[in-house]
């Protein structure tokens, strides 16, 4: 069975500018680096999927590394399968969680790729 490790944020709440910076991207969405990706898309994420892992031992490790790195106010490195990279401030992580998850190649159904691991 997979496991997953999922980073919960703390909510930055509304932004300054948001409703303004919506309508832009609605209107130029084809022009703006990332915008295409949702990544410079308002509002804030408040959850990021750390890592997808073939079993449970991998999963609980990746939440043992978290910890550490959480523990000395380090921030975290989320890499995504888009190409994307987040670099989480310690500080925005409001809590990990590690649940079981089924797969489209686990149900035999779907792609037989390999999913995005750490």
């Amino acid at each position: 069975m997979a496991y997953t490790v999922m980073l919960w944020l703390v909510n930055p709440g509304p932004q300054t500018d948001e409703q303004e910076a919506k309508e832009m991207l609605d209107k130029r969405r084809a022009q703006l680096p990332g915008a295409k990706t949702g990544v410079t898309e308002p509002p804030a994420s408040t959850r990021l999927v750390y890592g997808v892992y073939d079993g449970k031992n991998q999963a609980e490790e990746a939440l043992i590394s978290l910890e550490g790195l959480l523990e000395v106010n380090r921030p975290v490195r989320v890499e995504m399968g888009s190409g994307n990279v987040f670099l989480v401030p310690a500080s925005r992580v409001h809590y990990a969680v590690m649940s079981e998850v089924m797969r489209p190649m686990d149900s035999g159904k779907g792609s037989s790729d390999t999913p995005l691991q750490k």
